[in-house]
């Protein structure tokens, strides 16, 4: 009897035990079955980033889109050490292929056996990485990216830009990095032990990249190589060190060109050692542009009705503003009685203060300060941004309100001093000056490259204000035409209608006074049919360097050579 009841015990124990594990597979296998497969799928899942292709950028031949920065498909070797074979034969095949491309030692490599991954070589070539494939190396891998490539070179590099290994960017690469670098997607898969994706299976998730957008810029190809030879053959690395230019469309702000010498190669931007290089001179460097703003003082003074170019005053050489003497900046023979049109000619800076004067009824008072301000500020956008799509400064117009603007300073600033201005907002304020009165938003980007290859063109600007009238903007090209005709018309083509001004500004010395042992030239001019119609470009050029540097002897030539280029790269037909 007792025997029976220990082997029945013992049953209902093996019972209640198969009863209990029962229990459990149903509660595992059943109730718990999602939570354990979603925590197994966790073990061999592994999320990976889809990295968005970055746009590329192109420039214009005419209207024909041709690639200025590019992607090149280059690859990437890493090595597995827990999964290496011979390490010697690993080391010695890669060190005869890769050489220098070698980013890390291999006492590196293996001092952590455990790690699964680890770049050994970076931006490999098409061949290198099929000789590496060729050679099967146990535990060594590869991945695909791409690299930023500049196909010509040094042309425009400080306009393109670069991305640097802290993904700040330069230039339009920069400025424009939202569009150009698109948004990278998300691959949920199934992984190895090495974590390769294994890209199958019903369980994959997967958001997709969105590749950057391909921008088109307005530079024109061949008008910017014109340019930047034009500026090559006036710095001679002594006297004149760098120069900068700017072509445009008068009539739609349209950017043609945009130089600044010397360049770079912005593939290998890591061997500058200065990086002010890097800089934009028309965008992100503000200057005293000098006497070329003499052309903003006399549209000012002519549309408020306080002058006309035949109109008179007496240049004695020198006129005196509170406890200042201000001189012409150079030696002239128009003493006496003379016109505002013969001071403009030879950019007296006694006719640009008699203009301001005149302003105020014969004195340089607050209203008369107030008018120029007004003119400068809110009518040509100087000392503000112009709004391009790329990084520029702003510069600094002092107001009349403020303790210095004095009667002194806004004499100065009548011919162009006392004030920091950018190359592209004195552009865009003189194609306004000359085209009528249309101050346009200057514009670098002319759309975007679809995937049929073809050119979505942005839409056509309109002016976003008046500036002068268009009576006003017709006796100013009159006005500037005659200062090219006093100066070095011969130069130009036969047949066609140019006008222009000079700036020679003098610069700061050590302690904060100005100096002409050092000065910055600028040379603004349009060019365009004589036929009556409005001008078809604008060109500004600035040289500058450790010596004195004249805007009308220095900076004259590069203009000259850039405006003869443009009356026959744009067709534009002589008159008979």
């Amino acid at each position: 009897m007792t025997q029976i009841s220990r082997i029945s015990w013992l049953r209902l124990g093996i019972v209640i035990i198969v009863a209990i594990i029962g229990v459990r597979l149903f509660w595992i296998q059943v109730i718990q079955h999602d939570e354990y497969v979603a925590a197994a799928k966790a073990e061999h899942t592994r999320k990976f980033e889809l990295v968005a292709e970055r746009g590329q950028i192109y420039m214009l031949d005419r209207d024909r889109a041709v690639p200025a920065v590019m992607n090149e498909m280059v690859w990437t070797v890493f090595i597995d050490p827990s999964y290496v074979g011979n390490k010697e034969h690993v080391e010695e095949v890669l060190d005869d292929l890769l050489g220098d491309k070698m980013l890390v030692e291999w006492s590196e490599v293996w001092s952590d056996m455990t790690r699964q991954y680890i770049e050994v070589a970076k931006n490999l070539t098409f061949d290198e990485i099929e000789a590496v494939d060729e050679a099967n190396l146990k535990g060594v891998g590869k991945k695909s990216t791409t690299r930023r490539r500049y196909p010509y070179g040094e042309l425009a590099s400080q306009v393109l830009g670069f991305v640097n290994a802290e993904n700040v960017g330069y230039g339009v690469e920069g400025a424009l990095n939202d569009e150009l670098a698109g948004t990278n997607g998300l691959l949920k898969t199934v992984a190895d032990v090495n974590d390769i994706p294994l890209t199958i299976g019903d369980d994959n998730v997967e958001i997709p990249a969105v590749d950057g957008k391909n921008i088109v810029l307005s530079l024109d190809e061949n008008v910017q190589r014109a340019t930047e030879k034009a500026l090559t053959s006036v710095i001679d690395g002594k006297r004149i060190t760098y120069a900068s230019a700017v072509v445009m469309d008068p009539n739609s702000g349209r950017i043609w060109a945009m130089a600044n010498l010397p360049g770079y190669n912005p593939e290998e931007y890591w061997k500058v050692e200065d990086a002010s290089i890097y800089r934009n001179l028309a965008l992100e460097d503000p200057y005293e542009s000098a006497s070329v703003c003499k052309t903003f003082t006399y549209a000012a003074a002519i549309e408020d009705g306080v002058i006309r170019p035949s109109d008179t005053y007496i240049n004695t050489g020198s006129t005196k503003v509170d406890d200042r003497t201000i001189n012409n900046a150079r030696y002239s023979t128009n003493f006496g009685e003379i016109t505002f049109q013969t001071a403009l000619n030879a950019s007296l800076n006694t006719g640009s203060v008699e203009v301001l004067r005149r302003m105020g009824g014969g004195n340089i008072t607050r209203e008369a300060r107030e008018a120029l301000y007004n003119a400068f500020y809110n009518w040509f956008g100087l000392g503000q941004r112009t709004g391009i799509e790329l990084y520029e400064a702003a510069g600094t117009v002092i107001s009349p309100a403020e303790v210095e603007g004095n009667a002194v300073r806004y004499a100065n600033m009548t011919f162009g001093q006392g004030m920091n201005v950018t190359m592209m907002q004195v552009a865009a304020a003189f194609s306004s000056v000359i085209n009528g009165g249309k101050y346009y938003t200057p514009s670098i980007v002319a759309g975007e490259l679809n995937d049929s290859g073809e050119i979505k063109w942005n839409e056509a600007t309109e002016p976003v204000r008046q500036t002068v009238s268009e009576e006003t903007s017709a006796t100013m090209r009159d006005m500037l035409v005659k200062v090219r005709q006093a100066g070095a018309a011969e130069k130009d083509l036969a047949g066609y209608r140019i006008g222009v001004k000079s700036g020679t500004a003098e610069t700061y010395d050590e302690n904060g006074n100005y100096t002409s042992d050092a000065t910055i030239a600028s040379f603004i001019g349009f060019g365009g049919a004589d036929d009556g119609s409005l001008p078809a470009y604008v060109v500004m050029v600035r040289i500058g360097g450790d010596a004195l540097l004249w805007g009308s002897t220095d900076a004259e030539p590069a203009f000259t050579a850039i405006s003869n280029f443009m009356l026959e790269y744009l067709k534009i037909a002589p008159s008979k």
